[in-house]
């Protein structure tokens, strides 16, 4: 009933986790989670390689502005490039905004006029990546944890790593996203779990605290390596708005990849402000 009447059973744990992943030559660091028996692992990048963000955007440049601040102001890893996608704006000061940082050494606009798909959006922007690193987000997001790249992408290096996501934020601290649980949410296909808890809130065993394996996670910010990505089809272009991100998860599934969401890496989403609920 005490946890405390064997702390060395805890610190064998972590001992044998931490012997456990020397043998696979990776750098990481380990560090005890919230309760007793918990723990969580980062995994350091094993190279400093390109990451190709990709952000679709239709107007609303006022988030994308938001976004673009946060992510030049915040980020500490430096190897990015980012493709902004433009489906379809009209407004004048975003194709101003568009026009000036298209400037930017490591900033392109990719236009696309047509009906909004995106899968198709996506899969497109990803072809002219560089990057061997592909990191989907959603234009209404704002970065708050400064290493969120080298999080995401020590995880996404790893060979049984698939889709690596985040702690997402609604404005008021409280949780949007943690995971993607199949079979759940008002259609019972698929739901963000944990939504509207506290960033206090630990989860299921400490599931909101530590990295932990689920179905799926949301495109609004998802960073997969490219090879994987072109391994399993992209994104289906069948689903135009929403499960994409489900949909190609389970498809990682299918092919032997976890797919991991970690909340040590946290951002504002400012759910669908930009295309409605529909696109989350």
């Amino acid at each position: 009933e005490n946890p405390d009447n064997k702390s060395y059973a805890f610190e064998n744990a972590k001992k044998a986790i931490t012997r456990d992943l020397k043998l696979s030559n990776f750098d990481f660091n380990i560090e005890n989670g919230p309760f007793p028996g918990t723990f969580s692992v980062e995994y350091l990048p094993i190279s400093n390689d390109l990451v190709t963000i990709i952000i679709c955007i239709k107007d609303k440049v006022d988030y994308l502005i938001d976004l673009m601040s946060s992510i030049n102001e915040t980020t500490t890893y430096k190897n990015y490039e980012i493709i902004i996608v433009d489906n379809n704006s009209v407004e004048f000061e975003t194709l101003r905004y568009l026009d000036e940082i298209s400037k930017e050494e490591n900033i392109s606009i990719l236009r696309i006029e047509e009906e909004f798909n995106f899968s198709r959006l996506n899969n497109i922007a990803s072809e002219s990546s560089k990057g061997k690193y592909l990191l989907f987000l959603n234009n209404d997001i704002v970065v708050i944890t400064p290493t969120w790249i080298e999080k995401m992408l020590g995880y996404a290096q790893q060979p049984h790593i698939g889709a690596v996501g985040a702690k997402l934020l609604y404005e008021d601290n409280t949780i949007q996203h943690g995971g993607v649980v199949i079979g759940y949410g008002n259609e019972g296909i698929a739901g963000h779990i944990f939504g509207g808890e506290t960033l206090e809130s630990s989860g299921y065993y400490s599931s909101l605290k530590v990295p932990y394996n689920y179905s799926a996670v949301t495109a609004a910010c998802l960073m997969i390596s490219k090879e994987k990505f072109y391994s399993i089809g992209k994104f289906d272009e069948t689903f135009k708005v929403a499960y994409n991100d489900v949909d190609m998860c389970l498809r990682l599934l299918e092919n032997g990849y976890y797919n991991v969401a970690l909340p040590e890496v946290n951002l504002y989403h400012y759910e669908s402000k930009s295309r409605g609920l529909e696109n989350t």
